[in-house]
């Protein structure tokens, strides 16, 4: 006989406020209280179980490297999201940044990631940023809640707003001046990527004959380069430069010494046929342009590095016109948007194929000379609405006021790189060179991952705080021939691990009639019917991965109730060969110890218990009304009255009243028989009639109370009470966490991840069947990770239905090498950890990207035994 959860017992007493809080502050921070007091504890992470599918932000994350980096100095609190305890033990902090990737590269490779599957107890999507994340967390604000800074700086609140606070006002000032004002220094020029003699990345590159100095009389000339992709990267195919008139002195095509992969046409303009017939090389190329520009010229463009990357070349004064016209946090316009608003020109227009360079250097050029002549402050006031977006008075003065020209005595706020120097910590990024707000003097500059590697362990013991990047992947990525098709491919990976094959189907099946036979299992996310065989199957995709597998389990070999047998199996392709092992191994993620899955959780409107509103009067949808036409049920008076009916009551009352005043007078002595039956006539007409009507009235109200009841179970689902009240027999629940209301298409809630304190207790559950509502539950071991709402659009790809070529020799051979790029890199990550000291905060961050996915975030607290680590575990995921 199996087993009923009934959600009729007993519930236990509710608890008195004070325990309440103190429930409340242990699940807040997953510690008990007898180790707040210990003194013995190293550093640990915890967070609550439910609040692990909120997405993590590059400012949620600086708050915890700030707290962790400089704990309570200057009134810095804990982080909003999670508690780091024992704060000052904690002996360092590093950041791994893995360029390139995002959650879908770990999932799709998830087998290759041994080291971070089992090193890093703690997981968090993430959101991308917009900007550069190492930039972010190195100018990120600390603010100073200190009571004392806050009384000093009363009187040297923040300023007003205005034009002085305008990226290029701040730049560059008010006044206009000559051309030399507006050369980048060779520390930009550093910072911005450009070749520098003496940069690692910058040997054997070509120097053109320059003066040291130029003045602001000095020729302008515009460049502009076209590449292609090789496999080598992106090499050089055409060049144009234009003198200081815009007249054109050099327009060459070029031949790229390396095999090319892609034209780029779309961008270049670049064909097979343009390209075949030419001869001329990089270094003809080279010879041309050193020939043509004097020795005090100044090169213009629009993202100049990339051009003069693209040359293998060295020039010292340049002008780039996309920090000219600069923007906040780093971001740049496009060049086509510049010569619309300010040159009313248009280029690079679609009915052309590809960029002309001759035409987009002569508009660089353009802008450059217009931005000199009139001076910074007349273009942020003539163009401000039409670019930055607002007018100039919109624009605050920078967070950090202590290099402003606002400088007060006592500051409440300062970048974070600036906070960790003034509190004696050293920090320090190690990895390509970069664009970020670090001192030169703390980072450190490597062409691969394997000299990053050795860097961060010369130096470990140097700086208590670091950021390496890894860039690898990235530049794999360049290299591939459509990174478009690279995402596509791993999308379509993920999704076919979420599908099922279903049939035979009877022929009038709908999709709908698909949807409810798998419902029980999990969110189904879409159907399609095939009926391009003999008998009619469907596709099945699922949300989760869980959907996928009860379906199998549980459906395989149903009889329909038109005689046909259904056969669930799941597609068999090369991307699915490995799928045992890959949810054997999700089963066994740290993440989803102790937790399970259950599906069909759907609210049966008979059985449901509520008190349900009827204008504004509590009525109990299952109460009944006993009316008979003697008497009315004497707890009549109990029921609270419907607005609209609040006469019945007291007419009931009423007519109650005047019948035992009639009942007297017709039994008063010396009355005539025939008048006495009279009036006991008369009164048994009127309180029968009253009866009636009372009946009636009654039956109107629970009729309405039912409708809506049936409509509060149909809307409502489930609620986290109820599955603790109904799982709770077999184990303490820790935690639970249900999809979002109105999340997507689903509009109930019919799946949940519980988690139980521990293996035993899921067993318990997995081999008893449940029944919740009337309706047996389906449940397994969890397959995915709390951080997770769905496998399917775990990636933001425009076409999910689009089929790939499975005998696609590149594809194939593309994602063998990602594989193997991925390996790597998790051994380095392995490494890097071993080598990270006791009680050192390690965070990985895999950043993603704004059209690709979301990203990932490890985090974990470097222990010194096992048991210790264990701790930490059991500690991430509390209530």
């Amino acid at each position: 006989m199996e087993r009923q959860v009934c959600l009729k017992r007993k519930r236990e007493p509710y608890p008195t406020p004070e325990s309440s809080k103190r429930v409340k502050e242990t699940e807040l921070n997953g510690v008990p209280e007898s180790e707040h007091r210990s003194g013995s504890r190293p550093p640990l992470l915890s967070l609550r179980f439910d609040r692990l599918q909120e997405p993590v932000t590059l400012k949620d994350l600086t708050e915890l490297l700030q707290f962790a980096a400089l704990g309570n100095t200057g009134g810095l609190k804990q982080p909003s999201w999670c508690r780091l305890h024992h704060q000052k033990k904690v002996s360092g902090v590093s950041v791994i940044l893995l360029e390139g990737l995002s959650q879908a590269h770990f999932y799709r490779h998830y087998l290759h990631f041994k080291h971070l599957r089992t090193k890093y107890t703690s997981r968090h999507s993430y959101t991308p940023s917009p900007g550069n994340v190492i930039s972010g967390i190195f100018s990120s604000e600390v603010v100073n809640n200190s009571p004392a800074d806050a009384l000093g700086d009363q009187e040297s609140a923040q300023p007003e707003g205005g034009l002085q606070w305008h990226p290029v006002i701040r730049k560059f000032g008010l006044e206009t001046r000559g051309l030399t004002g507006y050369l980048l220094t060779q520390e930009e020029m550093i910072k911005k990527h450009f070749p520098v003699r003496g940069m690692p990345d910058s040997e054997g590159f070509v120097c053109t004959d320059s003066d040291d100095c130029v003045t602001d009389s000095s020729p302008l000339y515009g460049l502009d380069c076209e590449m292609c992709l090789t496999e080598r990267g992106n090499e050089l195919t055409r060049i144009s430069l234009v003198d200081s008139r815009g007249s054109c002195v050099l327009d060459e095509l070029v031949k790229p010494p390396n095999r090319i992969l892609n034209y780029l046409t779309q961008f270049s303009g670049i064909t097979r046929a343009i390209l075949q017939p030419i001869t001329t090389t990089l270094r003809e190329v080279q010879s041309k342009l050193k020939k043509v520009l004097p020795r005090d010229a100044v090169l213009v463009g629009h993202s100049l590095e990339n051009d003069l990357s693209a040359l293998n070349l060295i020039h010292p004064h340049v002008i780039d016109t996309s920090l000219l016209y600069r923007r906040e946090f780093g971001q740049r316009f496009k060049l086509k948007v510049l010569a619309e608003t300010v040159l009313k020109k248009q280029i690079q227009t679609e009915e052309r194929k590809g960029h002309d360079p001759t035409e987009d250097a002569q508009a660089a050029l353009e802008l450059a000379q217009y931005f000199i002549h009139t001076g910074p402050r007349q273009v942020v006031e003539l163009y401000c609405e039409e670019l930055w977006g607002g007018s100039p008075t919109m624009y605050q003065p920078p967070v950090n006021r202590a290099t402003s020209t606002h400088k007060h005595n006592n500051n409440s706020s300062l970048r974070f790189a600036e906070a960790l120097k003034s509190s004696g910590q050293s920090a320090v990024f190690i990895g390509k060179r970069a664009d970020n707000t670090l001192d030169l003097s703390n980072q450190q500059w490597h062409s691969s991952d394997r000299e990053v590697l050795s860097s961060f362990k010369r130096g470990l013991e140097s700086h208590s705080f670091s950021v390496v990047q890894l860039s690898s992947f990235s530049d794999h990525l360049k290299a591939m021939i459509s990174t478009d098709q690279h995402y596509h491919t791993m999308s379509q990976r993920l999704r076919e691990m979420c599908v099922v094959f279903a049939g035979p189907l009877p022929s009038d099946y709908t999709e709908r009639d698909v949807r409810r036979l798998f419902s029980s299992c999990g969110n189904v996310r879409a159907v399609r019917l095939l009926n391009a065989t003999q008998r009619v199957h469907a596709e099945v995709e699922f949300e989760l991965l869980e959907g996928a597998v009860l379906a199998v389990e549980m459906l395989n070999g149903t009889l329909l109730h038109s005689g046909h047998i259904v056969k669930v199996q799941r597609p068999v392709k090369e991307s699915t060969l490995d799928l045992d092992v890959f949810l054997s191994s999700l089963q066994d993620d740290p993440l989803n110890a102790n937790v399970i899955y259950a599906a069909g959780l759907k609210a049966n409107a008979k059985t449901a218990q509520f008190a349900a509103k009827v204008n504004g009067t509590g009525l109990n949808a299952n109460a009944a009304a006993e009316v008979n036409g003697s008497g009315l049920n004497a707890n009549i008076a109990a029921l609270p009255a419907k607005a609209n009916h609040s006469g019945l009551l007291e007419k009931v009352n009423g007519t109650f009243l005047n019948a035992k005043a009639k009942l007297a007078e017709a039994n008063e002595p010396g009355l005539h028989a025939k008048a006495k039956f009279a009036k006991l006539a008369e009164l048994s007409a009127e309180v029968n009639g009253t009866l009636l009507k009372a009946k009636t009235m009654l039956a109107e109200i629970a009729a309405e109370a039912n409708v809506v009841a049936r409509l509060h179970a149909k809307t409502a689902g489930l609620c986290e009470e109820d599955l603790r009240e109904a799982f709770g027999q077999y184990g303490t629940v820790q935690g639970v966490i249900l999809p979002a209301k109105h999340s997507g298409k689903q509009k109930r809630r019919r799946h949940a991840f519980l988690k139980f304190d521990s293996p035993d207790t899921v067993d318990a559950v997995l081999s008893s069947p449940v029944e919740l509502w009337d309706r047996k539950v389906s449940t397994c071991r969890a397959l995915t990770p709390p951080h997770l709402c769905s496998w399917v659009t775990m990636m933001t790809t425009g076409s999910d239905r689009e089929t790939l070529d499975e005998s696609s020799q590149e594809t194939g051979r593309e994602e063998q090498e990602v594989a193997c790029v991925m390996r790597k890199l998790d051994r380095r990550v392995g490494k890097l950890f071993r080598s990270l000291p006791d009680n050192t905060l390690s965070i990985v961050l895999l950043p993603g990207h704004s059209s690709h996915g979301d990203g990932l975030c490890f985090l974990e607290v470097k222990q010194g035994s096992a048991a210790l680590r264990d701790h930490a575990h059991n500690l991430m995921l509390p209530a």
